[in-house]
């Protein structure tokens, strides 16, 4: 789920939704099946989330919201869209489609190295319809790309690949190298070589939307409703986002929480913790842990 708020920052700046467009949550949406009319597929919220909109969606996590706007919705669901602007019905009847998504995911980087100074980087994996038909000999279907709307299927991204992206959401669209050594010293101390921020990807322009993203984040801490509430008592404004990445053949979940300091901005944080349950069980406190001790004696 930590994928959501690049899919809403796409979805905003492609126009198939306003902030305010809201998406009813049941639980589930049924997709016909064109082979066995009584037997629909269906494909689950984690919880019936009601309406929301694009700020309770993500601090809610609503899966129903992502598949949406991801893979849009099929004709006999759309009586869950209530819209202010009238137009969001039949953007949303298509969703942004793979091909969208990937070349989204790709200007944030998710296909390749940060180039972070430690060896052995990796990186992450794109899945299409034209790698699933290579490597399965399987069509791509709908089911797919709402799968990975909500960073599930064959989507894998690295955790720095995650932190860089959440870091630009934070910095309004700037991107900058990471890295770990801040300067290279002799055993007199004389300074070899430092290294000095970097920028290296600037989407300022599109702050706007933005903006309404970290709204989203900031109401996942701030809401009772948010996954990451607990957050909320800290003496900071933290904007955050929970998730739960499931692995080794769906036998496995890894527990994630990204986000980041607002009143000050000086960090940005991950949490991981691997064969655990979801982000806001088990990520969630020890990132209330790492904060607050940062507060406490680094501010």
């Amino acid at each position: 789920s930590t994928i959501k708020p690049l899919v809403a920052f796409a979805a905003l700046k492609e126009g198939l939704i306003s902030p305010k467009t809201e998406i009813f949550s049941r639980g589930y949406i049924e997709i016909p099946n064109p082979y066995n009319p009584d037997n629909p597929s269906r494909f689950v919220d984690w919880k019936p989330n009601g309406w929301v909109d694009v700020y309770s969606a993500l601090a809610k996590s609503s899966n129903i919201y992502f598949y949406a706007l991801g893979g849009g919705l099929p004709k006999n669901e759309m009586e869950i869209v209530k819209s202010a602007s009238g137009s969001d019905k039949e953007f949303l009847l298509r969703g942004l489609g793979i091909e969208k998504l990937k070349e989204y995911w790709k200007q944030f980087g998710l296909d390749k190295k940060t180039g972070i100074d430690l060896l052995s980087e990796t990186e992450g994996f794109l899945p299409d319809p034209e790698i699933k038909i290579s490597r399965k000999k399987e069509n791509w279907r709908l089911g797919d790309t709402y799968n990975i709307s909500i960073g599930q299927g064959d989507l894998v991204i690295t955790p720095i690949e995650l932190i860089s992206y959440i870091s630009a959401i934070a910095n309004n669209g700037k991107f900058y190298q990471p890295f770990i050594a801040k300067k290279f010293i002799t055993g007199s101390e004389n300074i070899i070589s430092e290294t000095k921020p970097k920028l290296i990807k600037n989407y300022s322009d599109y702050d706007n939307y933005f903006k309404e993203v970290q709204k989203g984040m900031i109401d996942a801490v701030e809401k009772p409703y948010g996954t990451a509430h607990l957050l909320s008592s800290l003496p900071m404004k933290i904007a955050g986002k929970t998730g739960s990445a499931q692995i080794n053949n769906n036998t496995k979940v890894n527990a994630f929480f990204v986000g980041y300091t607002i009143d000050n901005p000086q960090i940005v944080i991950l949490v991981l913790i691997e064969n655990a349950r979801e982000g806001s069980l088990n990520a969630v406190p020890v990132a209330k842990d790492v904060l607050e001790w940062y507060y406490k004696n680094k501010l």
